[in-house]
């Protein structure tokens, strides 16, 4: 009896020295804080001031930065266009990013695989050296190519061109999950040192009432689980981009116009906003707050023949486009950190300049507030009030009819003519017997992005010795359903 006391005497204390000397059970998997990397969608990419301050707010252990893609001519592989190699100004790993045009991927069973690897390989080496003269090292490649031939063939790839690439560097690709539908290709993520879990389809809706978010959300947490079957170190990548598709009469879509946004269309096209409506999960057309994907359907019709990409679109012609805002990458990057992983090692923020800024997606993983703020400016030119109204706030406002109101109250002064300018209606409201010397305008727009000024101008005669201007304004908050408002203030008082 006293050697059993004896033994359970020592494994208790075994146990507790071991403890103290941190010998004890690992830490558990969710307590482990997870990895931000940025994976920078644009080659020989330059920061400007404000992105360089948003990369350190993030704080990436890693960068992922596209280097360029592949082509092919004949049976002969080269780079698509010529590369620039940038050093970055953080010290985070950088990883360069290998991606393929749509020839090189249309050609890729064509080419003979032993062709294909040595060519490659040479490509890369030959990428790498070049960085290094002008300064810039890299940790590993990343290869980002949407291959369309079996995961066997992929593996054998993989492989061939990992033995021709000088050590130590890693080599990681993208891994889509529609590859994980039936057994993770396990074979296949073992010749990779990690992997980047890639949640956006490219699948193409069918018709309008088809139009889906880019990410559902409520599938995350089981594709990580079920990669992590794997055992190989993977990222969940956290992504928002908008898309654009070309409808028939019938809403069945034609095709897709490729990484054009909706507010880009507006401007630079003669396009019309139709109707925009929140996106469910549940249902297309959102009808509780809980279901918002964070994505709009936008439909935009054309009001004149418009060259659009390689497109032209006639008159009547209508558009359908996913709209992404912050949400839609916030609810992403929930539902990443709310699955716990022994192989998930983070989320890498995908950024193109084209969808959401950098200065967002930092506030937005550091818990910053995002929300529109309109400011109201108004001066006279000549004979005419010219009114200014800019965004500066951290996001945009929603794309829908008047999702900006601006009220003015014009004193001393009658309106002769306005010249809506970025607006899409004004309305002048009628005067009473008592305020037959007060001009009251309401001019509304369907948006406004981040920093963007809207312009107008009233042509404007005195009624007085002086004149003076008051406004107020309201705009939709793009995530929240709310209207943001700001109280009557005067923008403008001076003599004639």
């Amino acid at each position: 009896m006293g050697v059993r006391l004896s033994v359970r005497w020592l494994i208790a204390c075994g146990l507790a020295v071991g403890s103290l000397n941190g010998c004890g059970p690992p830490e558990p998997e969710r307590s482990r804080p997870l990895e931000r990397a940025v994976w920078i969608e644009r080659a020989a990419w330059t920061a400007t001031a404000d992105e360089e301050r948003a990369l350190r707010l993030i704080g990436p252990r890693k960068i992922f930065l596209k280097l360029g893609d592949l082509d092919v001519d004949g049976d002969r592989l080269r780079w698509a266009s010529d590369l620039q190699p940038k050093a970055l100004p953080l010290p985070s790993e950088l990883i360069f990013v290998v991606g393929g045009t749509r020839r090189f991927v249309e050609r890729l069973p064509r080419l003979s695989e032993a062709s294909l690897v040595e060519q490659m390989g040479a490509l890369l080496r030959e990428a790498i050296e070049r960085a290094k003269k002008v300064g810039v090292s890299c940790s590993g490649l990343h290869l980002d190519l949407p291959v369309s031939e079996s995961a066997q063939w992929y593996e054998r790839v993989l492989a061939r061109v990992r033995a021709r690439l000088p050590r130590p560097l890693t080599l990681s690709a993208t891994i889509p999950v529609a590859w994980g539908q039936g057994r993770v290709p396990s074979d296949l993520l073992r010749r990779l040192d990690f992997f980047v879990l890639r949640l956006v389809s490219d699948d193409r809706p069918r018709d309008l009432a088809s139009l889906r978010a880019g990410v559902d959300v409520r599938e995350i947490g089981s594709w990580i689980r079920r990669f992590e079957q794997g055992g190989v170190p993977f990222y969940v990548e956290g992504r928002v981009q908008g898309q654009c598709f070309l409808l028939d009469p019938e809403g069945r879509v034609i095709s897709a116009l490729g990484t054009i946004r909706p507010l880009d269309l507006l401007r630079r096209f003669s396009l019309r906003l139709v109707e925009s409506y929140p996106l469910g999960f549940a249902e297309a057309r959102m009808r509780i707050p809980t279901d918002f994907s964070g994505e709009y359907v936008v439909l935009l019709e054309a009001r004149a023949i418009s060259r659009v990409g390689d497109r032209v679109l006639r008159f009547g012609e209508r558009l359908a486009c996913r709209l992404p805002t912050a949400r839609a990458l916030r609810r992403q990057l929930e539902a990443i950190e709310a699955t716990p992983g022994m192989w998930k090692r983070g989320y890498t923020l995908w950024f193109s300049g084209e969808d959401l800024p950098l200065a967002q997606i930092a506030l937005l993983v550091r818990g910053g507030a995002l929300e529109p703020k309109l400011t109201v400016r108004g001066e006279v030119q000549a004979s005419s009030l010219i009114l200014r109204v800019e965004n500066v706030g951290q996001q945009e406002s929603a794309l829908m009819p008047r999702a900006v109101e601006v009220r003015l109250r014009i004193e001393g002064a009658a309106v002769r003519r306005i010249v809506p300018g970025d607006f899409t209606e004004v309305v002048r409201e009628s005067a009473s017997d008592h305020d037959a010397a007060l001009v009251r305008l309401t001019f509304y727009a369907d948006r406004v992005g981040v920093g963007d000024i809207l312009r107008a101008a009233v042509r404007i005669v005195p009624r007085g010795a002086s004149i003076r201007v008051f406004a107020s304004s309201r705009v939709r908050d793009p995530d929240d359903f709310v209207t943001l408002s700001e109280p009557e203030v005067e923008i403008l008082s001076q003599p004639w």
